[in-house]
């Protein structure tokens, strides 16, 4: 081969490497962009991933481990008058409420429950009775507080007996057992029968803005002792008393059914109707329901059920069965615990009354005599 063809094959492979060196440099230059941009974005979506492994030990060990090895996450509300590193606890409002105050049961109230004062006149040409609530004195306290606060905040509800017309109520008064209220409400269309039959109820009623109101005292007077015929204006002072309701022979009674199957064990509690419940709304009815509660003798729940509610009633029927599997020798040592509640779609709901049947109670003990008999027995509610 002639020396310039040598020459020329050469130079041909010379260039070659060298192009392929260029494109490879060419192409691990771009590769390294490449990851660093994706190291960028990486670092922007995800920081806590680039963080100093330190960093990462230090946040571990600020929580510390309570009961059963599990973390605590620290209290976001410090004090600012402290210096120590621990988190304060947060305490809940109901807590607070509960330790600084204390709701009086009705056998710690008192029978007299104050005072109420308001004027009577009626017009017979407009057949308008004007009743305006003066004040109230004395009135008893429903929750005590422990550094003598007074927590009372009372309003006056009035209406017209026996239609359960014009209803009415005042303003709240904050903070005291001796209102004054001042204030005049019409009564329209008020008959001249009507002034002298019917009968005026008031309620002075301790306002709660946690829980339900609950009525303080109330009084009734009969407009026929006022003589609006002959006098323009009556002034009339009354004591007030304890809710009708609040008396244990307004609270009604409970007809139950029991039957007990010793070859089965078995328990059957039939809740078949109340009657004569009291009253726990403004239209003088309840939304009653039952709690059947059995319970050991040191007052542990063993087993709870439920009736469905009844609505605008105080004679509900019910008619529902409940059937507990219990050996004879836990019967003798158990008590069934019955709860009529006035169900409340706002507030909280209340118990009308409650009765307690254990193994010496005289319907128990016929069931036991004769068993796979069913017995029926109406219960006074406590």
């Amino acid at each position: 081969m002639p020396h310039y063809q040598q020459g020329l094959v050469k130079s041909a492979g010379g260039h070659e490497w060298f192009y392929l060196g260029v494109g490879g440099a060419v192409g691990l230059a771009a590769l390294v962009a490449v990851v660093a941009l994706l190291a960028v974005r990486k670092r922007r979506q995800y920081p806590s991933l680039l963080l100093p492994p330190k960093q990462v030990i230090a946040v571990r060990g600020g929580f510390p481990k309570g009961p059963g090895g599990l973390k605590q996450s620290p209290s976001p509300l410090q004090s600012p008058l402290s210096n120590d590193s621990t988190p304060s606890p947060v305490v809940p409002l109901q807590t607070l409420l509960e330790d600084r105050t204390r709701k009086l049961s009705p056998s710690e109230l008192p029978s007299e429950r104050g005072n109420i004062a308001f004027t009577l006149s009626y017009d017979p040409h407009t057949l308008t009775l004007l009743v305006s609530v003066l004040n109230c004195r004395n009135l008893c306290e429903m929750v005590v507080s422990r550094d003598g606060q007074c927590l009372l905040d009372p309003y006056v509800k009035l209406q017209l007996l026996p239609e359960r017309e014009h209803r009415v109520k005042t303003r709240i008064v904050r903070s005291t057992t001796n209102p004054t209220y001042e204030e005049q409400f019409a009564m329209y269309g008020v008959t001249h029968e009507q002034a002298n039959f019917a009968t005026l109820h008031f309620q002075v009623v301790a306002f709660d803005r946690y829980s339900r109101d609950t009525v303080v005292g109330e009084c009734v007077y009969r407009l026929a002792e006022a003589e609006l015929q002959v006098h323009n204006e009556m002034r009339v002072e009354l004591p007030l008393l304890p809710r009708a309701t609040d008396t244990v022979a307004a609270r009604g009674e409970l007809l139950l059914s029991l039957t007990y199957q010793a070859a089965f064990n078995n328990l059957t509690v039939v809740v078949l109707k109340a009657r004569g419940l009291g009253g726990r709304n403004d239209a003088g009815t309840a939304d009653p329901f039952v709690k059947l509660y059995l319970r050991k003798e040191s007052g542990e729940r063993i087993v709870k059920k439920r009736t469905h509610v009844r609505r605008s009633t105080l004679n509900p029927v019910y008619n529902e069965s409940f059937v507990f599997e219990l050996p004879e020798d836990r019967l003798e040592h158990s008590v069934i615990d019955l709860q009529v509640i006035n169900h409340d779609r706002v507030n909280r709901n209340d118990v009308i009354g409650r009765a307690l049947l254990n193994m010496e109670d005289a319907h128990v003990v016929e069931v036991l005599e004769n068993p796979g008999r069913q017995v029926a027995q109406w219960h006074h509610l406590d």
